[in-house]
């Protein structure tokens, strides 16, 4: 018998699940899904049928997962969520069809692997592997090694071809990623903690650590401390204890750097610590963030343009054609919210704020002006897309042939 387990062909969001406290009768349930409302309701089964009819629901759904998958696919081969509004094919499975993004992701995964390799899909049609242990192996698939890696993790539970995608990667792997947690601090610690490292003056012992919470979660959800509500009780402020204990909510940040990188960061930390002591990380990169985007945030540099126009001060040069194009470039960012402007056939506006360019609603080469109100947004998708639209699909190949 296989050992795969859990196959994990559910994944959509609570949008379309239904709470079973909202039923009219408590403890009943919709009738089978495909039969008439004369189907028995679980309840009136007995063991033997019960077990018999979950076997076969099961069965089913996992026809209908691999006929999503074979769907997706002809979606993606058509770039028909790229005309909906969506940048890719992640942000078209959990906004548009409401997968959570775990699912959206090991469905998209299956999905390819299930285009590239035709016996993946008998495979998952058999049941000897399921979406998780597929979606694991995925980036490390390949034509060399597909035979041998399919028939290692066949039947295989999703420890076990943990184990196995490990002997095919570097010895550490592990992606960026930033988790929310809640720390425990006191009043002291929390104003401490707070300091913003772009006035550099953190107060005495503000780089020791907070305590944390075993889970490195709050063991429930964030509560006002006692005191904080008998006084709104009382219609009093709370008293500045500095040893009470508070929740603070924070973001646990995970990423691999290279020697490089540490060097520069503890340089960095060794010249701020002049003037400010013993820092963190959080504060030395927080204050390396700041001093980028002061230079490169188009809000700030518009900002000090108008501070330099107020003091008669003139800005940047402008280029041959008479145009201030940085100006320009900012003004319409500001102006989109450093977001891409399309709107696709649903309503939606994409949600891309990474790989923006600027466009031309009327091509230059269409006589389009350089005027703001001709500019906009969009990303890099949705931009080649309405270049496709508007100069043809076949100028558009041509013309990155050359780039």
């Amino acid at each position: 018998m296989s050992r795969v387990g859990s196959s994990d062909y559910s994944g959509v969001s609570r949008h379309s699940a239904q709470d079973p406290r909202s039923s009219p009768v408590a403890g009943s349930c919709p009738a089978e899904v495909g039969e008439g409302p004369s189907s028995a309701s679980p309840r009136a089964l007995s063991d033997r049928e019960l077990l018999s009819r979950v076997k076969d629901l099961v069965s089913r759904e996992r026809a209908v997962t691999l006929e999503i998958l074979i769907h997706l696919n002809e979606v993606e081969r058509r770039r028909l969520h790229v005309g909906l509004g969506y940048a890719s094919m992640f942000d078209y499975c959990t906004r548009h069809l409401g997968y959570s993004s775990s699912a959206a992701s090991r469905r998209i995964q299956s999905a390819r692997c299930v285009r590239n390799y035709p016996e993946v899909y008998a495979l998952l049609e058999k049941n000897e592997v399921n979406l998780v242990t597929i979606s694991l192996v995925a980036s490390i698939l390949t034509e060399a090694n597909a035979r041998e890696l399919l028939g290692k993790i066949r039947g295989e539970s999703q420890r076990e071809v943990e184990a196995v995608v490990a002997t095919y990667r570097p010895p550490v792997s592990m992606r960026d990623r930033a988790k929310p947690v809640y720390v425990v601090v006191s009043t002291s610690n929390r104003s401490q903690l707070s300091g913003s490292p772009g006035n550099l003056t953190p107060t005495a012992g503000s780089e020791k650590r907070p305590n944390i919470t075993a889970s490195g979660m709050a063991a429930g959800p964030l509560q006002p401390s006692t005191e904080t509500q008998a006084s709104r009780q009382a219609g009093t402020q709370p008293s500045d204890d500095h040893s009470a204990p508070r929740l603070e909510a924070r973001f646990l940040v995970q990423f691999l750097a290279s020697p490089r990188f540490m060097q520069k960061l503890e340089r960095a930390k060794a010249l701020l610590s002049n003037r400010n002591g013993e820092l963190s990380h959080e504060f030395v990169l927080e204050a390396a963030l700041d001093e980028f985007l002061k230079g490169h945030d188009p809000e700030n540099r518009m900002q000090r343009r108008d501070e330099r126009r107020k003091k008669g001060v003139k800005n940047e040069k402008p280029s041959k054609s008479g145009k201030n194009e940085a100006a320009m470039r900012d003004a319409v960012f500001a102006r989109d919210k450093g977001r891409c402007t399309y709107i696709g056939a649903s309503g939606e506006r994409c949600a891309a704020t990474h790989h923006l360019q600027i466009d031309h609603v009327i091509p230059f080469a269409r006589g389009g002006t350089n005027r703001i109100d001709n500019l906009r947004l969009l990303c890099e998708r949705h931009n080649k897309l309405e270049a496709e639209r508007v100069l043809g699909t076949s100028i558009v190949r041509r013309f990155r042939r050359r780039e």
